[in-house]
């Protein structure tokens, strides 16, 4: 995993940056996403910390994500976790599937992922990401040093979706609801 950005290189550093990033409304945006997903069994695309699961009732929980340190570190914390690029490869199946902050991380091919999640969700695929962004900075050095720190691979897009693009991603799937949650934006499109 060469020139992995700062945000990923640990569990703890990732949830720190996140926590100062979402200020007072981190505790609630992940009790508004666990509310979401009630008890249905969840799977997490780019799982990264699994920060989700302490939020979680007892939910059957599965993670995936391409960084051997997270999946490592949620191994360790006894968690179902795999080292999966869902670029390439399949979306098992679950009744709630998440893609939490990382949609941005499959630009130009988010909805070729946000197809393969939903036939893979049994009965809903929550989107929840960010809108309000630091790697969107007017100022280009904020800008760059955000969009260094949140790099996970080589080819990492330096695209970031604000409000209007999420809006209309989500209208494109029918979301049967639309959420602002502090920094996110969070859509729940449901099967039919």
């Amino acid at each position: 995993m060469k020139e992995i950005g700062l945000a990923y290189w640990h569990p703890v550093t990732y949830r720190l940056i996140e926590r100062v990033l979402y200020g007072r409304s981190y505790r609630r945006h992940y009790e508004t996403l666990s509310r979401e997903i009630g008890d249905l069994s969840l799977l997490e695309l780019c799982c990264g910390d699994c920060q989700i699961v302490d939020y979680l009732k007892g939910n059957v929980y599965q993670g995936l994500d391409i960084n051997p340190r997270f999946v490592n570190h949620a191994r360790r914390r006894g968690l179902n976790v795999s080292l999966q690029d869902v670029m390439v490869s399949d979306i098992p199946e679950a009744e709630c599937i998440l893609i939490h902050n990382s949609l941005y991380q499959f630009y130009p091919q988010h909805i070729k992922i946000i197809h393969k999640a939903l036939k893979s969700a049994q009965k809903k695929l929550i989107i929840s990401e960010p809108i309000i962004n630091l790697a969107s900075s007017n100022n280009r050095i904020i800008s760059f040093v955000a969009k260094r720190v949140t790099r996970v691979r080589e080819n990492s897009s330096a695209k970031r979706f604000n409000r209007e693009e999420m809006n209309n991603i989500f209208k494109q799937f029918n979301a049967e609801r639309i959420e602002f949650l502090g920094r996110n934006l969070m859509g729940i499109i449901l099967k039919s």
